[in-house]
């Protein structure tokens, strides 16, 4: 039994594309779907597989995003396309800009089924792209969502890095974060621990099945612990991101090490319990262990790095302090604050 009813129904098995999707779209009344995917590029194997699951008489339409067109743009064609086809669902397939759009898209229309393809949080919290700043404050929860760690098998090692390292920080800052919500807290850290112990591998070799699934679970935790809230990481990379073209998660690593020296303060009553998650002795720097393991996966250790400069840093600064993330951080950071982060691993 794949099927994991919390919060949303949720598909969780190797082929379970194959297995649930004719029947979620079936329950939800698609004749005619939306399917968002990513980029210009010819249909992937993974594409063909969703089509070919499609219930017999059911014609959908295929819009792909853009990654060079603003978010703004996106919606716009994607609204666009929704309408001219005369859809009466979305599917979103892929990683978090097909599966923000989805859920962006479907706030207030048709019902929402999604496909990861990736490790970076599955949607059921706040929006992590460049989409978030036209979302309302509550985003549509997906119908469905289909976890299929086959899907994975295909995505580069800077992808899986990037997605890796979000959920593994989407899991910490979760635990971390102001909200009291107990079962949340234990999601996030077995998402923790997941992420942990193999996005190395998954990185180091994308056909590692058992790698992939894990790095999948673990980013289905993160988005289950996300209605606890994320933290300052999260609300620094999404300032950065606006100023940038880099990928959601590439900044989190370099971020990691300052965002949690200026929390320690309030989060060293929690640092037992994330230190066993992650099977670290009590006297182990686990910030310094995972600012580490984010080097050792290729991701940058200066966000200058990644096409950073500082007369950028203001912007993006006040950005970080106006995110949703920010509110729910341990301790209360302001502009300012950020920015004085973001110089220091600049």
């Amino acid at each position: 039994m794949s099927l994991i009813s919390y919060l949303t129904r949720i598909h969780f098995a190797d082929r379970v594309l194959e297995d649930a999707l004719s029947e979620e779209v079936g329950r939800n009344g698609m004749a005619r779907p939306l399917v968002i995917s990513e980029g210009a590029v010819p249909v992937s194997d993974g594409l063909e597989r969703l089509f070919d699951a499609l219930p017999v008489g059911v014609a959908p339409v295929h819009y792909r995003t853009d990654a060079n067109d603003a978010p703004r743009a996106q919606l716009g064609a994607a609204v666009g396309a929704l309408s001219e086809g005369d859809c009466d669902g979305i599917i979103g397939y892929g990683g978090m800009r097909p599966l923000d759009l989805a859920r962006l898209l479907g706030d207030a229309g048709p019902a929402v089924i999604t496909v990861p393809t990736g490790a970076h949080t599955i949607g059921l919290g706040p929006l992590g792209t460049g989409f978030a700043p036209q979302a309302p404050r509550r985003v549509r929860i997906p119908a469905a969502i289909l976890c299929d760690a086959t899907l994975a098998l295909d995505v580069g090692p800077a992808e899986t890095a990037a997605g890796g390292m979000d959920a593994l920080v989407h899991c910490l800052e979760s635990f971390l974060s102001t909200a009291f919500n107990p079962p949340a807290d234990g999601m996030a850290l077995d998402g923790l621990r997941r992420a942990w112990l193999n996005v190395e591998a998954a990185v180091a070799d994308g056909r590692d099945l058992s790698a992939r699934r894990d790095l999948l679970a673990a980013a289905l935790d993160a988005g289950l612990a996300s209605e606890k809230g994320y933290g300052g990481i999260e609300a620094a990379a999404q300032g950065l991101e606006a100023t940038s073209a880099a990928r959601h998660g590439v900044f989190h690593g370099a971020l990691l090490p300052e965002v949690m020296s200026f929390n320690a303060p309030a989060v060293s009553d929690r640092a037992p319990a994330i230190r066993t998650a992650l099977g670290l002795s009590p006297d182990s720097d686990f910030v310094e262990r995972l600012a580490l393991l984010a080097e050792r996966i290729g991701l940058p250790v200066r966000l200058s790095e990644a096409g950073i400069e500082a007369p950028s840093l203001e912007r993006a600064a006040r950005r970080a302090a106006a995110a949703a993330a920010n509110r729910t951080n341990p301790r209360h950071a302001t502009a300012r604050d950020y920015e004085a982060m973001m110089r220091a691993v600049l």
